[in-house]
């Protein structure tokens, strides 16, 4: 959960933007500058300040941070700034064209770790605005390239086969950071474009693959509250501290692609790509709320050893939410989770290694998931290591009720519709379902036909599902075509379709 405070607390560094012109010096730009990236957990400072004149410049900027359970400490050291006063009261700040970027982990025990990068970029700039307790950030960096990263460690004699590059194209943001022990911050970000390559050789046994990806049209707006705490809190302490975070942001094509040579020499290949993506999180005492939803997605796969031909997963929509409630409380709160598939292809030669005649429906996948319901959250599950939060003897929540929305199956030429509503009472120590759900499908004997006939389900099987269908048919049902209603009583009862079953 560190990882995850770390993770918020960078996004709150990143993003910026509307107070009104102010007389700003460049003292006063700089440290806002460190106050925003230093938390009590990280230390961020100055290294190699000097005035001449109205511009104060900075070598380099070096952040120190302990590392959890007293473990040792991470420094980090990137290029510095030039901060020029300007006649209309604002600062402007310039970076140089190529800095060393470098990251070192010192252990407890004396071991010692570096990562040395080099950043360029051309054009850097940002634009100060406003008063110390109300102030704008406006960037520009046209393009700005990290690259030549080598891994320095005293027991390695030879770098490691590794080339590597993160490149950015037309960044531009605007940030407004406001107010003293909480702050407040609004921002708007867009990027034309992002890669990442990663060439790796000589892995062993003539091993090696390539990792491209390539993202464009990102766009995003943010906005919450900064209350500055110990690394060490849980999520829910942040979010009771105040803290609270609002992300929207739209993304263009991407694409994914791997390749590389196995042992052997055999050759893969996994690619993917989508047309547009969106993404929302936002994270508060209602707890975390994460929506998201790609389109045009295809997956290609290729492995020498397994198939003659590059196979294609097509997904021309995908998208998913969850609500999480997170803060302990007697009152019960909502959660929410739906997930859906719509339009899934499987290429045709994979159909055919099981199906050559065609004799299952290849009909487009739709599968659609959609639930919610209140819970009473018992504790933070977020606080202490791995082990303590999956101790599963103690749940950390209490349901109450769950509302089954919608549930919609298309696969195979089968398919399945529901929903229902249950309250949850507590019974012989666990909580206990009272409600039903409703369940449309058909389909279903065709289906079996088919799988018998392909050799998947044997004769008999096929013979004792359908008797289990019929044992519990409505008069009117067919196979093809059934119902079936699921009771559970506050006796603990469960009836399907009238019929008791325990």
């Amino acid at each position: 959960m560190n990882l995850t405070q770390t993770l918020i607390a960078s996004l709150f560094l990143a993003l910026a933007a509307n107070p009104t012109f102010a007389e700003l010096t460049a003292d006063q730009v700089l440290e806002n500058r460190l106050s925003v990236y230093s938390t009590p957990g990280i230390t961020v400072r100055a290294g190699g300040k000097r005035r001449s004149g109205n511009v104060l410049t900075v070598d380099r900027f070096l952040a120190e941070a302990e590392l959890p359970d007293q473990e040792g400490t991470l420094l980090v050291a990137v290029g510095g700034a030039s901060f020029a006063e300007r006649e209309d009261g604002t600062v402007l700040m310039t970076f140089p064209p190529e800095s060393p970027l470098t990251v070192q982990t010192l252990t407890s025990e004396g071991e010692e770790f570096t990562l040395v990068a080099k950043v360029r970029q051309s054009g850097a700039r940002t634009v100060v605005s406003g008063t110390p307790d109300r102030i704008r950030y406006e960037t520009a960096v046209p393009s700005i390239t990290i690259d030549e990263f080598h891994i320095i460690e005293p027991e390695m004699t030879d770098d490691l086969p590794i080339v590597a590059s993160i490149k950015m194209v037309g960044y531009e943001s605007n940030l407004d950071i406001s107010g003293a022990e909480i702050e407040e911050f609004r921002g708007e970000d867009i990027l034309d474009s992002f890669q990442l390559h990663v060439d790796v050789n000589e892995l062993g046994d003539d091993e090696s693959f390539s990792l491209r990806f390539e993202i464009s049209d990102i766009a995003a707006q943010s906005s919450g509250k900064i209350a500055w705490q110990s690394l060490e809190n849980s999520l829910v302490a942040a979010i009771l501290d105040g803290n609270t975070l609002d992300i929207s942001a739209s993304l263009g094509h991407a694409r994914y692609l791997l390749t590389g040579e196995g042992p052997n020499a055999e050759h893969f290949e996994i690619s993917s790509e989508s047309s547009s993506s969106d993404v929302f999180v936002k994270m508060d005492r209602n707890g975390i709320d994460y929506r998201g939803s790609t389109r045009g997605a295809v997956l290609s796969v290729f492995a020498s050893d397994l198939f003659d031909s590059l196979s294609e997963f097509r997904l021309p929509e995908l998208s998913a939410r969850f609500l999480i409630p997170i803060v302990p409380d007697q009152e019960p709160q909502d959660f929410a989770a739906r997930f859906a598939v719509k339009g899934f292809e499987m290429d045709q030669e994979l159909w055919s290694m099981f199906d050559p005649e065609g004799v299952i429906d290849r009909e487009p996948v739709t599968v659609v998931l959609d639930a919610s319901g209140k819970v009473i959250v018992l504790r933070d599950s977020l606080d202490g290591d791995l082990s303590e939060i999956m101790n599963l003897d103690h749940a950390p929540v209490e349901i109450r009720s769950l509302d089954l929305n919608e549930i919609r199956i298309k696969l195979a030429g089968v398919e399945v519709t529901g929903d229902g509503a249950f309250a949850f009472i507590p019974r012989s120590e666990v909580p206990w379902p009272v409600g039903s759900a409703n369940f449309a499908v058909t389909g279903v004997d065709k289906l079996l036909d088919g799988l018998v006939e392909i050799g998947i389900v044997q004769d008999l099987q096929a013979l004792a599902f359908r008797g289990m269908v019929e044992a519990f048919a409505r008069p009117d049902d067919g196979l093809d075509d059934f119902g079936l209603t699921i009771e559970t009583g506050e006796d603990g009862s469960v009836l399907v379709n009238d019929q008791r079953i325990q």
